[in-house]
């Protein structure tokens, strides 16, 4: 799974040769945890819902909600990481540095309360 790193800004101190630029590296669950992960919250929300409330969803509702919130689901993976860093203007790269990441946050995105209820 391919991670995704998206620019948020840069800039630079006045007098000085200092510049930066801040980044967000998303390190992607794998399908397989996506998934898995998808499954433990849209079950959550189905538990949560009165009866009438699920005998009026549609039929293929269950099915519909795993495919919309598997969008949804925003959670890094855990592990060592390193990311290499290249500074390049045009073609040609001028620097190349290396930052190792640790990512230790063990919640889940299903632990997240759903709307109108505390998280359990």
């Amino acid at each position: 799974m391919p991670s995704e790193v998206k620019q948020s800004g840069g800039g630079s101190q006045p007098d000085s040769e200092l510049e930066w630029v801040d980044f967000y590296v998303h390190i992607q669950l794998k399908d397989a945890e996506r998934d898995a992960e998808v499954r433990r919250y849209v079950d959550k929300l189905f538990k949560s819902m009165v009866p009438d409330q699920i005998n009026q969803a549609p039929e293929g509702g269950h099915q519909r909600a795993l495919e919309r919130v598997r969008e949804l689901v925003y959670q890094n993976r855990i592990g060592h990481f390193q990311v290499e860093c290249r500074i390049l203007d045009g073609d040609r790269v001028m620097g190349v540095g290396v930052v190792e990441l640790e990512v230790l946050f063990k919640g889940r995105f299903s632990d997240v309360g759903l709307g109108g209820s505390p998280p359990v």
